[in-house]
């Protein structure tokens, strides 16, 4: 008794054929060079970040949330005061379409720059 024929090699074949044609063409596209990051409290910009450095982000009573490294090209938390960390766990962010989001402390980090216009939402977790 034969397990597969010959045909089902040949289709087996075509199949990885496309998927590493897809996997290809994703990863050479642009997904935006990011220039900076805005940072938003409660909705409201507070800051906007040109040049590399660290910056921390205060609220309103002067409280310490966090800490935004921009560096070449990329954004990130370095330290949050939120319980949970899943700001700074994102990691480095290096795509505009992507922004860092702190619900405990009401904070957004969106990288600035040139954003692909594909349409296509490519990120999970």
């Amino acid at each position: 008794m034969k397990f597969a024929k010959k045909s089902d090699f040949f289709i087996l074949i075509i199949i990885f054929g496309i998927i590493i044609l897809f996997m290809s063409i994703t990863s050479l596209r642009s997904d935006g060079v990011v220039d900076g990051a805005q940072v938003f409290l409660k909705g409201e910009k507070i800051l906007e970040i040109n040049k590399e450095g660290t910056y921390s982000i205060y609220n309103e009573d002067g409280e310490f949330l966090m800490n935004v490294e921009y560096y070449n090209d990329a954004v990130r938390v370095t330290e949050a005061s939120c319980p949970d960390k899943v700001c700074q766990n994102t990691g480095w962010v290096s795509t505009p379409n992507q922004p860092i989001v702190c619900i405990p402390n009401k904070v957004v980090v969106k990288p600035t720059g040139k954003q692909n216009k594909a349409g296509v939402d490519l990120y999970t977790w």
